[in-house]
């Protein structure tokens, strides 16, 4: 398992959904990747998809105006929202669809994976964006790059991207390869 999976589950595995209604997003042929990390017993887990060969409970493509918008205590949309062409409907959606809690996760530093691969996202930007849907509390978790940090401090060495360089008064070296994110209503 890669290091960016591997802090991934860990934050995963600090979720407690017990008796909540939970919709994951994404989560591909009945994987039930999040409910398979996560602790307690939803009330009621439920699938989503924009592919409609997948054998999900819902079909949802967060890119679109939707007809019908299902809602749940919480929403999981982890390493999905970068397949989005339209993050900013996608966001919107997914804040009509949460009651409570949303968590999403996303890749920064990493190779271009998929046939839709759009964007990658910055805490930045969820702080920016997430409370403009209705999200009170925005938890801004960063996957870091310990075991690779060599290399990356390298090619940012070699790019000339030394943050303190750019941005003095950022005060401090992050070096994210991802980030979780817990939005709550």
């Amino acid at each position: 398992m890669s290091l960016s999976r591997n802090q991934l589950t860990k934050w995963m595995n600090s979720i407690d959904i017990a008796n909540k209604t939970v919709l994951d997003i994404g989560a591909g042929p009945k994987e039930k990747w999040a409910l398979n990390k996560v602790k307690g017993k939803p009330k009621l887990y439920s699938t989503a998809d924009a592919d409609s060969t997948f054998d999900c409970d819902h079909i949802i493509d967060l890119n679109e105006s939707l007809s019908v918008v299902p809602t749940f205590d919480v929403v999981f949309c982890i390493e999905c929202l970068e397949h989005t062409w339209n993050p900013i409907k996608a966001i919107e959606n997914l804040s009509l669809m949460t009651k409570e809690t949303l968590y999403l996760s996303t890749p920064f530093i990493n190779p271009h994976h998929d046939k839709w691969d759009y964007f990658r996202f910055t805490g930045e930007w969820y702080e920016k964006i997430l409370p403009m849907y209705g999200f009170k509390k925005v938890k801004i978790t960063e996957r870091i790059a310990t075991d690779g940090l060599k290399y990356l401090k390298d090619f940012y060495q070699v790019e000339g991207l030394r943050i303190s360089k750019i941005r003095p008064e950022y005060g401090k070296y992050t070096y994210p390869i991802g980030y979780c994110v817990e939005a709550s209503k």
